[in-house]
């Protein structure tokens, strides 16, 4: 938990999304939110977790001025790294009852979806580990300062995968399972920091994990965003699916699925302005991925019952 002289928790709007009472938790800090936290009760809540970890945009002060940059080439990595309007674009996960966790902080303030050390993150050899040293050209963003990037971990990093965390356990103690749908967005062309060059980008690139991903479930949301007419491809151009630390690898009551959308589908990538079709995409989305999940997600067995 943050220090109480920096952060509190506020119970800033409770409800009705069909039958499930939501509940919204915003974790601030003086400057304003770091994240929301989002709870269904009732009949209508799902065993589902919602993450967009990328879609926030603040820098709080004190970490602004530790960046290398000039306001304008921070605010072209700003356009560029953030996951645009995906809380918008996925929300309907928690409007049919699944819980959420949103990030309202820049991933320029720490990257939520890195491993917090860097042995075991392969982005941070190229300066965009769970503290980003070097911006999408590959040029200095901030001095690797070993005591700075410990502050910012235990301010921002462990606060948020505690409360991932803690959503996710809370979920599999009311339902028994879990399943994580980690929602973001990427741009129609490669930046020179990521790893995948190729320029025959898809519309929807879905990401999974070897052990929390289920092969019918991945199979399965492959097939119906091909029937909904999107341009599909499985772990590319980016990989992976997130699951808790205390989760990953030991716990199979946790599945987990990544699902990119490519940025130009719905947005001016320019600006980062929705287009007029941002509500039909949305839709679409929200069509083709419920028509592929389980039974047990759709239709949980609900304690009492």
């Amino acid at each position: 938990m943050l220090p109480s002289r920096t952060c509190t928790d506020v119970a800033d709007g409770i409800g009705r999304v069909g039958r499930a009472t939501v509940r919204t938790v915003t974790r601030t800090s003086a400057e304003g939110p770091l994240f929301e936290v989002v709870e269904p009760s009732g009949d209508a809540a799902l065993p589902v977790v919602a993450h967009m970890p990328h879609a926030g945009t603040r820098i709080p002060a004190d970490v602004r001025r530790a960046m290398l940059l000039d306001d304008a080439a921070l605010e072209r990595q700003r356009l560029l790294l953030t996951d645009w309007h995906t809380d918008r674009l996925f929300d309907w996960l928690p409007a049919a009852g699944a819980s959420a966790l949103m990030n309202r902080l820049s991933r320029l303030v720490v990257d939520p979806e890195r491993f917090a050390d860097d042995a075991q993150e392969p982005m941070a050899s190229r300066g965009q580990g769970v503290v980003y040293t070097r911006t999408t050209d590959l040029a200095p963003m901030r001095a690797d300062d070993p005591a700075e990037r410990a502050r910012l971990v235990a301010t921002f990093f462990d606060p948020y995968h505690a409360a991932l965390t803690d959503l996710v356990e809370r979920v599999l103690g009311r339902f028994g399972r879990c399943l994580i749908v980690d929602g973001h967005s990427f741009g129609t062309l490669p930046l020179p920091s990521e790893v995948d060059q190729a320029l025959d980008r898809p519309d929807i690139c879905l990401g999974t994990d070897p052990t929390h991903t289920p092969t019918p479930l991945a199979a399965a949301m492959e097939a119906s965003f091909r029937d909904h007419g999107f341009r599909v491809k499985r772990d590319s151009p980016f990989a992976g699916a997130l699951v808790p630390l205390r989760h990953h690898l030991t716990d199979l009551r946790v599945a987990s699925v990544m699902i990119e959308v490519r940025r130009g589908l719905y947005c001016d990538e320019s600006t980062g302005e929705p287009l007029p079709v941002f509500d039909e995409l949305r839709e679409r989305l929200r069509a083709a991925t419920f028509a592929a999940l389980p039974e047990w997600v759709v239709r949980p067995v609900h304690p009492g019952r």
